[in-house]
């Protein structure tokens, strides 16, 4: 009896193996493209209980480091104004021939005409040999 209880065991066993499908090959991947690696900062000056207010000037500095492997392109800042929207364009510089293996640094002066209690977020937009750019935001602040 026992030899017909492993029969029927091993024919269960192998009637279920039969039935189980190969699982597919999963989509590969696509490679989209590429990002920089190179370091980029944003600063805002001066930012801070009592400024900006209307009227007044604040210094953007944007700095990066241009890589001799991915060396820059361009470098824009941009201004989004309040919460939600596009950033448009304030100032941008072409960066293809500043130096290799060196950081560098450009300084804007923006004057703040946005009414008291708008939000704003500076945004600093480096374009290198790769397909992506490097953004790099300064946390929004208010008008006041």
């Amino acid at each position: 009896m026992k030899f017909y209880i492993r029969l029927f065991v091993l024919f269960v066993f192998a009637a279920v193996l039969g039935a189980c499908e190969k699982n597919e090959v999963g989509p590969s991947y696509k490679k989209i493209g590429t990002t920089t690696s190179t370091n980029a900062f944003i600063t805002v000056s001066p930012v801070s209980t009592t400024e900006p207010t209307t009227g007044t000037n604040v210094t953007v500095t944007l700095r990066y480091v241009n890589i001799g492997s991915d060396p820059a392109k361009t470098l824009v800042l941009k201004l989004r104004e309040g919460t939600t929207g596009e950033f448009t364009t304030i100032q941008s510089f072409d960066e293809s021939g500043a130096t290799t293996g060196a950081e560098h640094t450009r300084t804007v002066n923006y004057t703040v005409n946005q009414a008291a209690g708008t939000s704003l977020t500076f945004r600093l937009e480096l374009t290198t040999q790769a397909e992506f750019p490097k953004l790099v935001n300064r946390a929004a602040f208010p008008v006041r």
